[in-house]
């Protein structure tokens, strides 16, 4: 009996092991198969995470080109500033200033014309055309008088009758809120507006006179309005031209001021001049770096005759102000897509008879938000400014006078 039972101990024991050897392999197996998983897993993740690694060290090294970029153009070599200034610095007559050596180069101005800023300036003009609702017009123009300074006092109309930005901007004043000096020696301030440069046009190189831009840097007076007068050609010259000067004077109108620009003395307007251009802003900081930034703008040249000769008022566009309007030309525009090619050409249309003329104080043209007005004439050698750089001037005063 007891050999019976221990035979069938070891039978019945026998299956017992090899299940617990099965499961043991079987354990083994599924451990190994989940390390073999896991490792896969682990190894796609880190293969990810390599892939995605390039971006940042890419990134970075783009970034580091961009900022070194950004400062050798801010920062030309003495090199540079000699041999590659920009082209309307080489086409000055004579040495170079010190200032006009600080300007920008050829290789900085076309970095700044790469800014479309004829395009944005047109959008500008769509979004201050768009009508506004009746609602919003006094909060909205309450605003940006609160921001720039405006004084609805002597606007003509209620706020809101102007029905988007662009009226208001270029709203007109009351019956009586400017009051002409009639001194027909006298000059009057065609615009409200601040003194930007005053003085004798510079000719001691008689075949290419400048102007200022600002104390040290010139601009070419024959590129700026497309030809020089004839008072700098001798063989047209009339003997009393002999006692007289070539004068002008910059006029900056700031985004809160009255924007619509009127004749500064009784004179024969005979030829309209619109020169296609850039738009560029007029500040301080863009006229100490841009070389002829007036040039370089979009303007309007109105010439002609007053009573001591030569006489010429233009205004330049700014970014965001390319839009030039003239009283006497309804239909005439300033800014277009048709026009981009033509920048930097000459539009010239000829007055027939007097129908250009204007007398002092008459309405002559308008522009939005705010740029700047160049008066260019002739006068006596003892004619003299009664104002100065930075002085703010109203419309209908005297700027100037002949004893």
């Amino acid at each position: 009996m007891m050999r019976v039972r221990r035979s069938v101990t070891t039978a019945a024991t026998t299956p017992l092991r090899s299940v617990r050897s099965n499961r043991r392999f079987s354990s083994s197996s599924s451990s190994s198969s989940s390390a073999s998983d896991g490792g896969a897993k682990a190894a796609e993740a880190q293969e990810s995470i390599f892939a995605k690694s390039w971006k940042i060290p890419a990134a970075s090294g783009f970034t580091l080109i961009a900022f070194l970029q950004f400062y050798h153009l801010n920062n030309p070599t003495e090199e540079e500033r000699k041999h590659y200034p920009a082209p309307a610095i080489r086409r000055l007559p004579g040495d170079r200033t010190a200032f006009e050596e600080t300007m920008a180069t050829q290789r900085q101005l076309q970095s700044l014309k790469l800014f479309p800023y004829r395009a944005a300036s047109r959008l500008w003009g769509e979004v201050h055309d768009k009508e506004l609702p009746m609602s919003l017009r006094a909060p909205l123009y309450k605003a940006w008088t609160y921001v720039f300074g405006c004084n609805l006092d002597e606007m003509r109309y209620p706020l809101e009758t102007y029905t988007n930005l662009g009226e208001f901007f270029s709203r007109p004043l009351k019956d009586g809120a400017r009051v002409f000096d009639q001194n027909p020696n006298h000059i009057v301030s065609p615009v409200d507006g601040t003194v930007a440069s005053i003085g004798v046009v510079d000719a001691s190189s008689p075949e290419v006179p400048t102007l200022e831009q600002i104390k040290g840097a010139r601009y070419r007076l024959d590129e700026f309005l497309g030809s020089v007068p004839s008072f700098f050609s001798s063989d047209k010259q009339k003997p009393t031209d002999i006692n007289k000067k070539m004068y002008h004077c910059v006029l900056y109108l700031a985004p809160g001021d009255y924007h619509r620009i009127h004749a500064p003395i009784d004179w024969q307007v005979a030829e309209r001049r619109h020169f296609p251009g850039n738009l560029f802003p007029v500040n301080k900081i863009a006229a100490r770096l841009i070389p002829s930034l007036f040039i370089e703008n979009e303007r309007v040249a109105l010439l002609g005759e007053w009573k001591y000769g030569f006489f010429s008022l233009t205004a330049v566009g700014a970014t965001n102000v390319g839009s030039i309007a003239l009283a006497n030309e309804p239909d005439f525009r300033t800014n277009t897509k048709e026009q981009d090619p033509l920048v930097g050409k000459c539009l010239t249309k000829t007055y027939e008879g007097r129908s250009a003329d204007a007398t002092r104080g008459d309405e002559m043209a308008q522009f939005k938000l705010g740029s700047t007005v160049v008066l260019v004439f002739e006068a006596p050698d003892n004619f003299e400014f009664t104002i100065k750089p930075g002085d703010k001037l109203i419309l209908g005063k005297s700027i100037g006078q002949v004893p």
